[in-house]
């Protein structure tokens, strides 16, 4: 396993307008909700978190989730391909950007009905 790092927890709300209100109130640096494949995202900081709201899950098609719940831990990789090689793949892989810069991500399913996200930085 070439797992060097987790890039952050992934949340999903139904108000992304009211999650970083509360989040800002407890004293993490949040960004500004952009517009991004087709939903709404923000990032937060606080102090060592790190956690990434979304309003939809990119992977929302192939799995059936609430409107608001844990989505997934994201963890940087050196071989992707490799990681994800024999587990069950629910998304991708698949190029994704957005203000990160550019991905290739996968997504999979992992005990406790949660997913897990392994992607390079391209």
């Amino acid at each position: 396993m070439t797992v060097t790092a987790v890039a952050n927890l992934a949340i999903k709300v139904a108000d992304i307008q009211a999650a970083v209100e509360w989040f800002r109130h407890a004293g993490a640096e949040v960004t500004e909700p952009e517009e991004w494949q087709g939903a709404w995202r923000a990032d937060v900081t606080l102090g060592a978190l790190r956690l990434t709201v979304f309003t939809r899950a990119l992977y929302e098609d192939a799995a059936t989730l609430p409107d608001e719940c844990f989505l997934h831990a994201a963890m940087f990789t050196d071989d992707l391909d490799g990681d994800t090689r024999e587990l069950e793949v629910l998304w991708g892989p698949r190029v994704i950007s957005g203000s990160f810069g550019t991905r290739r991500v996968v997504f999979v399913d992992a005990p406790g009905s949660i997913r897990l996200e392994y992607m390079e930085q391209l």
